[in-house]
């Protein structure tokens, strides 16, 4: 694949850096907005990296998970405004499983208004959000740590889960496929995610419009297992026709 002298240097530097801003790299590059813009069209087009809110990372494999810090500046409004729909199904006195994703953890900051909540987590930094609040009890589960996603896995983990029953499981996904597969990067996290399925009542997948039609390494569940998907804006009418099919209630958060 052909690069200009300029696309080798901004290809290096998030390579390097995994994360870059586009100040950072107008600075070094010493050229203005206008051009950095046109050169990471050129190099997401290209494949080669994906621009994400305030800079660029490299492009993720449909097998690798990104970092939750890579994770949590993409997309940053429209997670914040499905959090604040999915706080309809929050209630007093109840209890819930929380993913470890990045459109999970916006709910976080909201739940001090909630009496008497439990929330039941593998996520590191969920958790670390979580305590941030006066009112969730937290229970963290615990297993091996995958440092890349800053959660904790394995058969331990699961062993745990199987002791709660949750209200409510609110998760993300890596992907929702055309034939109606919710996929996931790593295998460990999709069993964790398997298993707190089963172990509650109500399942809502909080996932933006960049997840329909996309697909990753591992498929852990269906839309049929789903009741509720809340994303930013309308799917496309394929993916409509199938969530009519699997009877699976359809949420949007774009009124905030």
């Amino acid at each position: 694949m052909q690069l200009t002298e300029r696309e080798k240097k901004i290809y290096n530097l998030i390579k390097k850096e995994k994360f870059i801003s586009n100040q950072s790299l107008r600075k070094v590059l010493f050229i203005s907005e206008s051009t950095l813009r046109r050169d990471l069209i050129k190099l997401e087009n290209k494949g080669i990296i994906n621009r994400v809110h305030g800079g660029a990372v490299l492009a993720e494999s449909s097998s690798i998970e990104s970092s939750f810090q890579i994770r949590i500046s993409q997309m940053m409004t429209e997670k914040n405004n499905i959090s604040l729909k999915a706080l309809d199904f929050i209630s007093n006195n109840e209890s819930y499983f929380f993913d470890p994703s990045t459109t999970v953890s916006y709910l976080t900051p909201h739940l001090d208004n909630f009496k008497n909540i439990t929330v039941i987590t593998n996520g590191i930094l969920t958790a670390n959000l979580l305590s941030k609040n006066a009112n969730p009890n937290i229970i963290l589960l615990g297993g091996k740590l995958s440092k890349n996603v800053s959660s904790l896995l394995g058969s331990t983990v699961i062993k745990q889960i199987e002791e709660y029953n949750c209200n409510a499981f609110f998760f993300s996904c890596g992907g929702i496929s055309d034939n109606g597969l919710i996929t996931e990067a790593n295998y460990e996290q999709s069993v964790v995610k398997q298993a707190m399925l089963k172990n509650s009542k109500v399942h809502i997948l909080l996932a933006d419009s960049t997840k329909f039609g996309k697909v990753n390494l591992v498929n852990y569940c269906t839309l049929e297992e789903l009741d509720y998907i809340i994303t930013e804006k309308l799917p496309n009418k394929h993916f409509l026709e199938l969530l009519n099919k699997y009877k699976v209630n359809l949420i949007i958060a774009n009124n905030f």
